[in-house]
């Protein structure tokens, strides 16, 4: 129990505390979260990814099997919660919400930063690819399903292609591969937007979470919370076997795949005229109940086998 505590106190409770600072701002102030956002989005995550992808010296087949487990991973929770749904006979939109809600992973705002304050940079690194996959299949799945299937998923595809950090990975790839050698100036303020991005990442939680009203609709909620923090890791961990990923990229997948939901969903849902109230309760109970689940896996990441 004290390890516990300690692993709380020295990982997620600083996530916690930056958060409440958006939080308190947002509720002071009432600050607009989507200019945070845009940035974030355009300039710092991409330099975030640039960065990273540069500094790590991942396989290519490494990196294939993290990227195809976290879409298949996101696929399952999906799969999952739409049959959850169909038992509980919820409307198409409470089955739109609850679906975004389970494989819409909080990969960013909160994942990258536990996996950069719990463990070292070999498996940041790999939490990196499980960002950007997680990315990708949000932004294409993701808008399918928020869409209740009525935007052709070729164009949910094509919103991927537009996504900054998507070409800033392959930019690094390209730049890796080839050995290309930057000029300092350019790889100094990559780097320095990068290192930015994760403390306006959690500021930006807190900033989205300070919308919150109140607690609804529990079951749907409930079953939620259920995939996305309870039975995600088991998902994980069982790709992960299947997949033959160990070491390093096994802790980045499980950790990155037990994350609360992504406040993208709020963004989807007011896109597509979907239940704000449920998709913000969705975000606000998982996040404050993942901090017990996730502090148990990272011990148990920690034990030396």
């Amino acid at each position: 129990m004290a390890e516990l505590l300690h692993i709380f106190a020295d990982n997620l409770l600083p996530i916690l505390l930056i958060a409440a600072v958006g939080f308190y701002i947002k509720r002071r102030f009432d600050v607009h979260p989507r200019t945070v956002s845009t940035l974030l989005f355009n300039v710092f995550s991409p330099s975030l990814v640039f960065s990273q992808i540069l500094k790590s010296r991942i396989a290519g087949d490494e990196f294939i099997r993290i990227f195809f487990a976290t879409i298949l991973f996101q696929l399952a929770c999906a799969f999952i919660a739409y049959w959850a749904a169909r038992l509980q006979r919820t409307s198409p939109t409470e089955r739109a919400n609850l679906m975004i809600g389970s494989f819409c992973l909080n990969a960013g705002n909160f994942g990258l930063s536990l996996v950069g304050f719990a463990f070292n940079d070999e498996v940041f690194s790999r939490a990196i690819i499980v960002f950007i996959a997680n990315i990708a299949t949000n932004y294409s799945l993701g808008t399918f399903i928020a869409s209740n299937g009525h935007q052709p998923l070729s164009k949910s595809l094509l919103s991927v292609a537009k996504t900054p950090a998507v070409w800033a990975l392959i930019s690094a790839l390209i730049v890796a591969h080839f050995h290309i050698e930057l000029p300092l100036v350019i790889t100094r303020s990559i780097d320095s937007l990068g290192n930015a991005a994760l403390p306006l990442m959690l500021v930006l939680l807190g900033l989205e979470l300070g919308q919150f009203g109140k607690f609804g609709q529990l079951r749907l909620v409930a079953t939620g919370v259920v995939i996305r923090l309870l039975l995600s890791p088991f998902i994980a961990l069982g790709l992960g076997a299947l997949l033959g990923i160990t070491g390093p990229a096994l802790t980045a997948f499980v950790i990155q795949a037990s994350m609360p939901t992504a406040v993208l969903t709020i963004i989807f849902t007011t896109e597509f005229n979907l239940e704000r109230d449920l998709a913000l309760n969705i975000i606000m109970a998982s996040t404050l109940l993942s901090p017990i689940t996730l502090s148990i896996l990272i011990y148990l990441f920690r034990i030396p086998i």
